[in-house]
């Protein structure tokens, strides 16, 4: 075990971004480590040996910003007494900080869809007031719009989200003006698939020009794909 921990510290120290990290565990006591962050993947150094860990990024199969003191990651691991359930690794930054930059660079080697619930200023071409609706109740915020992404901004900084169109959308769908449809990639495990439904009330009605080109934007982006296969 020691040699594997030496092992998994010298990969780490050859990576270029390093953040100092608590793991936040359910029923256990939290670890305190490191995380370095590089072009080939991610390794976690923890104070405990046997809790040590190092990915590459094909053993990643999904990463959430929460913050830019806050990630998750999810990975192929079976946890055997959830029944195989896939195993995640909650971080907590306390030195250092996940920044857009970084966090572009992670979703870029990583090659898949991502979420990021850190938005700065955008320059939208055109918003919209919204509710969104959840299970029970739901918030209000804006849906932001722009050439390559969707946003949902609200108050509630945990259902603020930013979807990339080439990257994190599968569809749209409006029944309605008054009503639309973000269908996402994203880590749902209440459902089979990993894709999420976000429905959203709309204060103001939809520009029919505007969900036009972002159907045709996305049609475009599936012939791509198929033509690929």
């Amino acid at each position: 075990m020691k040699s594997a921990l030496l092992c998994i510290v010298l990969v780490g120290s050859l990576y270029g971004e390093t953040l100092t990290v608590v793991q936040e565990k359910t029923l256990w006591r939290d670890a305190h480590g490191l995380v370095h962050i590089g072009e080939q993947g991610i390794v976690y150094e923890s104070a405990k040996e046997d809790e040590s860990r190092a990915w590459s990024y094909n053993d990643i199969q999904y990463f959430d910003r929460i913050s830019r003191k806050e990630f998750v990651i999810l990975t192929y691991e079976d946890r055997k007494r959830y029944l195989g359930r896939d195993r995640q690794y909650h971080f907590t930054i306390t030195e250092g900080e996940l920044t857009a930059d970084l966090f572009r660079r992670v979703s870029g080697w990583l090659g898949r869809p991502v979420t990021n619930r850190e938005v700065s200023e955008v320059t939208a071409a055109y918003s919209l007031p919204v509710k969104h609706q959840h299970g029970f109740g739901g918030c209000e915020g804006e849906l932001q719009f722009t050439p390559e992404a969707i946003y949902y901004v609200s108050k509630q900084k945990e259902d603020t989200r930013e979807w990339l169109v080439a990257r994190d959308v599968q569809s749209v769908w409006s029944m309605n003006r008054y009503q639309f449809e973000v269908h996402a990639y994203d880590n749902n495990r209440r459902e089979f698939s990993r894709t999420r439904v976000y429905k959203f009330d709309l204060k103001a009605p939809l520009d029919p020009s505007v969900y036009r080109a972002l159907k045709w934007k996305l049609y475009q982006l599936e012939t791509t794909h198929l033509l690929m296969r």
